[in-house]
Order: C-alpha cells, then structure tokens, then sequence
C-alpha cells in the first residue's frame, strides 16, 4: 500500500508540471528573450547569472528546511495519513505550487525586487510598509527558533556538528572554483562531491562532543553574518546545491529502500475532525497550517523574490525552478508522511520528536538495502541539520534586503552593517528563557498561522498583478481566498485562547489586524475600478 502511495504521488505531480505548470507558462507569457534581472542587475554579489541545475538546488535547499518534514508528520499524528495526503498534493499543486511561480515571476519582472517591493508599487507605499514589517517579524522569529534547533541537534548529536563544519568547507571550496570557471561542472562535482560526503565519515569517528550549547549558538551568529554578506555564488549557491545532493540520495535510498522493505502502514487514514493532540484541535484550520512547507509556505515567497529571482538566467526558469521545487518538496512531504506511517503508536509516544520519527523512519527503509540502522539515521539527520543552517543563512539576507528596502539603503555599508542590525534581536532572544522554557517555544505557535498568512498576501499581490497585466486571475484567486481565510481563523482561535499567554495573544492579534490590513487594501484593488500600474 505504502509502495503504490509514493508511486502515485510521483506521477501525480510529474503530471502537473507537464501540465498545469504548462499552462502557468502559457498564460503568463513566458519568455526567454527578456533579460532578467541578473543580467541587467548583475553586481557579482547578489545578482549573479546562473545555470538552472545550480540553481534548482540553491532554490530547493533554501525553501525546503525542516518544514515539509515536521509538518506533514505532526499533521499525520493529529488527523491521520488520508486527508494530510490529499492536502499535500492538491496544495502542492494548485496553492503552493502557483504561490511559488507567481513570486518568482512577478520579481523577475520587477527588478529582482522582493514582494513587498511590488506590493509598494501596485498597491501603495503604506501597505507595501505593513507588508514588509510583517515578514521582517516572521522571519526575525524563524532566525530565533532554528538558532536553538541547530545548536540542539550540535549539542545532542556531535557528529553531525562536525559534518556540517567539512559539509560548509567544501561548499566554500567548490564556490569558488565554480567562480575560477577552471575546471567544467562534470570534472568539479566530481572532487567534490565525494569529499563532502566524506563528511559523514569524518563526523562518525571525530564528533565534536564538548561543546556547550551557548557556544555553538555563538558560532552559528558568526556563521550566518558570514554568510550572508558574501557573495552568493562562493557559499550559498553552492553550499545548496551540495545539501540539495543529500537529500536527493536520502530520498532515493529511501524509495527504493521501501520497495524492498515490506513495511505495513501503521498510522490509521482518518483520526477524525478534532483532535486533542494541537490546539484548538480542529482539521481547518489546524491540518492546512500544520502542513506548511509540505503544500503551501509563504517563506517561498521571499525566497523567490529574494534571493532565487536575482539569478534566474531565463524566465522558463520561473517553471522549472520556482513551480518544479514546490512539487519536489511536496513528494519530499509525502516521504515525510510515509516515515511515521509506518510506525507504532508506542514508538512514537516514546519519542515524539517529528525530526528523530523522520530519521529513525527513513533508517528502516535504508536497512533493507543493508545500510546499518545507526548510520542511515545519523546520515537522515545530517541531511535535516544541513537545511537547518540553509534556513538561518538565508532568512538572515532575505531581512537584510527588507531592511535596505525599508530604508532605500543599498551599499556596502548596508550590506554589513544591515546584517549585523538583522541578528541582534535572535542573538539577545537565543540566550532567553521565559517561565523555563526557551523563547523560541514561546513564539513558535505563531509560526504556522503567520508563515500561512504570509503565503496568502503573496498570493494575493499575485492576483493584483495579474489583474495589472490583464489576464485572468481566478486560478489564483481561489487558492488566495483559501489561504486568507486558513491562518486568519488560525490566529483568532490564538487571540481568544487563553492558555497561550497575553504575549502571543498579543502579537496574534498584532498580526491579524496587520494581515486584515494588507489583505483588505489588496483586495480592495482587486475587485474596485481603480486603474492599476502596468508592471512590465
């Protein structure tokens, strides 16, 4: 059963991409002869022209993070594997898979610029403002909260530290002999390919145990102020497209591992439409919010207009990179889904850590194929641990690019010393605790809610471009009335809850009232007579 669901899902969304992405292409008008905004920006830094492998990978790693992971795990525990299954592929598909390609597209077409930016320009200075404050604040908390998950895992696992140190060293190394343009792609990927997965070995036998957690949360801060200045194609490009290449093999081992494996699904298809395992425990919004990442995440959205626009070659790369990645990780999401499926309620009430579930369920797979249990789940978190560090670096430059617009600040000083201003609050919170607990778990309720709402403004702003450019908008204006509605519900449930504390009920309504702002102005374009700018 489990062997035929995968199968399934494969050629579902291969069938999208052939077709519905075919569409997407068509109605947008889809042209390789305009320039895009690396060629006519091109600055060596962050525009910076790429070749569409590279940057599948670069794309792919930064959107991907623990999301399509933990959420789809945690969706199945509260509902089941049935609707969590379906939500992904249509979500994948028709509402993340369109979020993705409409953000791309509509930076390629403004400049490389972020979707605040053209939110500012279609809908106005004041909303583009609100706009942007809501995602400097999401993302300012996403900086926080894989701050601590990564120095955990270095802490708890120290072999894994050290892979990760040699995993950045050989990116560092394979970006710049890429930028030496000395040796062709085939002969460079193939030195460096095995020497970065030589780091599993080098963390299997010198794992840096030791290291108290403060520290390594030290070292990562200067980690991710590093990287986020340097020119993109001497670590980020290429420290992706390396990570990328993990999870590439970790999830064919495990595909194929499951077909040789036999593994019965576990997990019931239908738990019911309330749940007493989340809260407020209802399937919507809870489900469609839980899943995230795996369907639909309005943190792809500043990816694409962020950072991945600023290298786009070509527009079809709009197709290829933008809406072919969100399918990719919607089959990562049901692999995800299959991890926990196949485990005993008693193994999972033993540890119900989504990220040690996804490990210790892909090392079952592996083990079929004679990999020893120990090392595919060291080499599963591994691949988890390299997508950690891929979320911190680049939230921490796509905030920098929201500060420099904020400010119509954009030089080399900006470039320093906006990263810096960027990580003092994580670098202040990370060291916090309130009642006990550490001040990401204070704030993490707010993650999904406010990531999902993130994802219908983008789509909305969508919309309005389309509107703007006179084209049918109503294959993306469904999903973007889905997705307002999804997190708004999701954020009231957290206003009137008042187990969450005055703090996040507080900052809840602090973002409902932002995102009812934004939308409201929005949609007042969309469907009033005001005469919008072209955006060509």
């Amino acid at each position: 059963m489990l062997v035929i669901i995968l199968i399934v899902s494969a050629i579902v969304l291969l069938a999208a991409y052939r077709f519905y992405g075919g569409f997407l292409t068509r109605h947008c008008g889809i042209d390789d002869s305009r320039e895009t905004p690396a060629e006519t920006e091109k600055d060596g830094v962050d525009f910076v022209p790429t070749a569409t492998p590279v940057l599948f990978g670069h794309h792919f790693s930064s959107i991907a993070g623990a999301g399509p992971i933990v959420g789809p795990i945690l969706a199945t525990m509260y509902f089941g594997w049935g609707p969590t299954l379906a939500w992904i592929l249509l979500g994948a598909v028709f509402v993340g898979g369109v979020h993705d390609f409409g953000s791309t597209l509509m930076s390629l077409r403004n400049k490389g610029r972020t979707i605040t930016e053209i939110t500012h320009k279609l809908i106005g200075a004041r909303t583009g403002l609100y706009f942007r404050l809501f995602l400097l604040f999401a993302l300012i908390y996403v900086i926080i909260v894989f701050l601590d998950l990564t120095a955990s895992t270095f802490t708890n696992t120290p072999a894994v530290a050290t892979a990760s140190g040699w995993f950045v060293l050989m990116a560092v190394g394979f970006g710049l002999v890429l930028r030496a343009k000395g040796l062709p792609m085939w002969a460079t990927l193939l030195i460096f390919v095995p020497l970065t997965f030589a780091g599993l070995a080098l963390g299997h036998y010198f794992p840096a145990g030791g290291v108290p957690k403060n520290a390594w949360l030290i070292a990562i801060l200067v980690y991710c102020l590093v990287a986020a200045v340097l020119p993109v194609n001497v670590l980020l490009q290429p420290r992706d497209f390396l990570s990328s290449l993990f999870l590439y093999v970790m999830m064919a081992l495990g595909f194929i591992g499951l077909l040789f494996a036999g593994t019965p699904i576990e997990a019931p298809v239908f738990e019911g439409l309330v749940t007493d395992k989340a809260n407020p425990g209802f399937l919507f919004p809870v489900l469609f919010i839980t899943v995230a990442c795996g369907a639909c995440s309005g943190f792809h959205s500043l990816v694409a207009s962020g950072t991945t626009s600023k290298q786009m070659a070509r527009e079809s790369d709009a197709r290829r990179v933008g809406y072919g990645a969100m399918l990719v990780e919607g089959l990562l999401a049901v692999f995800a889904l299959a991890t926990v499926a196949i485990l005993s309620s008693g193994a999972i009430a033993e540890n119900p850590n989504p990220v040690v579930l996804f490990s210790s369920g892909a090392a079952v797979f592996m083990e079929s194929l004679g990999i020893p249990a120990k090392l595919g789940r060291e080499f599963t978190a591994l691949t988890v641990s390299t997508f950690l560090l891929t979320t911190l670096d680049t939230c921490t430059r796509l905030a920098r690019f929201l500060v420099e617009e904020t400010f119509a600040w954009r030089n080399q000083l900006s470039r320093y010393l906006g990263t810096a201003l960027v990580l003092i609050i994580p670098a202040i919170f990370c060291f916090m605790s309130f009642d006990g607990k550490p001040a990401w778990q204070v704030v993490w309720p707010l993650f999904g809610a406010t990531n999902q709402l993130m994802a219908a403004l983008a789509l909305v702003t969508f919309v309005v471009y389309l509107k703007a450019e006179r084209l049918s908008f109503r294959f993306a204006l469904i999903p973007a009335a889905f997705m307002l509605v999804t997190p708004l519900a999701g954020l009231i449930f957290m206003v009137i809850d008042n187990e969450l504390g005055l703090l996040i009920q507080g900052i809840s309504l602090g973002m409902l009232l932002l995102g009812l702002y934004v939308s409201g102005r929005s949609l007042h374009f969309v469907f009033g007579r005001q005469s919008l700018p072209a955006t060509a």
